[in-house]
């Protein structure tokens, strides 16, 4: 390995009970893609934080935010007839997004 980034070790600041070492574009864009896989299958948030802390051991509060940046991300929303915007259309098309650059 050519150039390998040495690892840093986790820091564990004031009022931190566990370390943390902030994850990479690639982790972040994963675990977003996991969480807006789940919020499209109908998963409550509580199920999504036990999902999300067993798969990538992260705690809730980081899980929140991946969800409310999953939900408030700005793409075109489909509306109904009456003009109300439907989160099945925006995260379905969170979904195309990550999976087509899953495939890449």
């Amino acid at each position: 390995m050519k150039n390998a980034k040495p690892t840093k070790t986790p820091v564990i600041r004031r009022g931190q009970r566990r370390p943390y070492i902030k994850g990479t574009l690639a982790q972040i864009d994963q675990r977003r893609g996991f969480v807006a896989r789940m919020l499209d299958a109908g998963a409550t948030k509580t199920q999504i934080h036990s999902a999300v802390r067993q798969r990538f051991k992260i705690e809730w509060r980081q899980c929140d935010r991946y969800i409310s940046w999953v939900s408030e991300t700005r793409l075109p929303r489909t509306r109904t007839e009456h003009g109300q915007i439907t989160d099945a259309g925006h995260y379905r098309q969170l979904l195309e997004i990550y999976q087509s650059a899953a495939k890449q």
